[in-house]
């Protein structure tokens, strides 16, 4: 009877023994889920670093662009005839008063030549019948029916002369020759388009502004406006207003506004050509050089209501708090009057998820 209790008493004795055995084991081994958290802590964690720069106070706005012409003409000839020279190519730029094309000017020759007879055969005439009247031979009717038709005869010898000039076509600016319409011997009327001509005496710069900002933002807030050129790299190149459309486009509801710079230095500029246009402004009530904007994400607020950024230690990778006085929200930018300087690096996304002293790796 001893014997039979014994079998089931050892068992449950060796089951409970190893049970503990295994719990040891198992608090004395590592925590899979600690150890992810402590890495995650551990490792550097990514953020976007803003610079303060000493664009001091200045909301930014960029557009796209396009380079346009200060007028665009099609040039046509006032009288009709059949092309002779057309010496002018497509985009060969011409100065004001060169040769764009002539016409045949036989007729027109003759015509002068023809109202050139006509107009001494009157005057002639004319003198003829002076005489006359001044030793009371004929009337003084008869005086100025002569009169008359000599003064048509130099009206119409002044025509002919006009016509002629008018069988060559000149440039009226200078400026670059866009398109040849029609080719060289070809007749033409009157109106009829020869070449279309762009005045690029300056460089203009299209831009459509939304209705929104077009509406809110004056003139005398605008600080600067600069342009940037793929033919130029990065260089800028300032510009200044020239004028605005007056009716909103019914696709887009923007406006269109004409910036202008000097072709000087920028003469691989043309119609047509992209541009990347910044556009700098201080908003009304915000004073110049008294605060500085910094992205509105990048400020958070602590349990006692202080207003802070993380600033960002490149030597140590590591971020700090930094209490800072704000004002009111200016779009995607917030002005801070205290607790920054120029060229301080602050994080300026996921300012929630950090703490004082945490290593964070820059985010290009």
């Amino acid at each position: 009877m001893t014997g039979i209790l014994k079998t089931p008493l050892t068992r449950w004795a060796c089951v409970v023994l190893a049970a503990g055995f295994l719990a040891a084991c198992q608090d004395a081994g590592p925590d899979p889920v600690a150890e992810a958290e402590a890495e995650l802590h551990s490792a550097p964690r990514p953020a976007k670093i803003f610079t303060v720069t000493d664009q001091i106070g200045f909301l930014e706005r960029r557009f796209a662009g396009r380079v346009a012409a200060v007028q665009t003409v099609d040039l046509s000839f006032q009288v009709p005839g059949r092309l002779v020279e057309l010496p002018v190519l497509e985009s060969q730029q011409v100065s004001k008063g060169d040769l764009i094309a002539k016409l045949d000017t036989t007729d027109y020759d003759r015509a002068l030549r023809e109202a050139s007879l006509d107009a001494d055969q009157a005057k002639r005439e004319l003198d003829r019948l002076e005489t006359l009247r001044q030793r009371n031979v004929i009337s003084q009717s008869s005086y100025d029916e002569q009169k008359n038709t000599y003064d048509l005869a130099v009206e119409a010898l002044s025509e002919a002369r006009q016509n002629l000039q008018y069988t060559e076509l000149r440039a009226p600016f200078d400026g670059i020759v866009s398109l040849r319409l029609v080719e060289n011997f070809t007749t033409v009327s009157v109106g009829t388009p020869i070449v279309q001509m762009h005045d690029i005496s300056e460089v203009q710069v299209d831009i459509n502004v939304a209705e929104a900002l077009f509406g809110r933002v004056t003139e005398s807030e605008v600080v600067s406006i600069e342009a940037k050129f793929p033919a130029y790299g990065d260089k800028l190149f300032p510009l200044s207003y020239r004028e605005h459309s007056s009716r909103v486009d019914e696709v887009t509801q923007t406006y269109r506004i004409t910036l202008a710079m000097p072709r000087e230095e920028a003469e691989q500029l043309f119609p047509g050509m992209t541009a990347s246009v910044v556009v700098k402004f201080l908003p009304e009530g915000l004073e110049l050089g008294e605060q500085l904007l910094v992205p509105s994400s990048a400020i958070a607020v602590d349990g006692d209501g202080n207003s802070f950024v993380w600033t960002f230690d490149e030597a140590s990778g590591e971020v700090t708090k930094q209490i800072v006085e704000v004002g009111t929200v200016m779009g995607d930018f917030m002005p801070v009057r205290a607790g920054l300087e120029k060229g301080d690096e602050i994080v300026s996304a996921g300012v929630a998820y950090l703490s004082d002293g945490q290593a964070v790796r820059r985010l290009n």
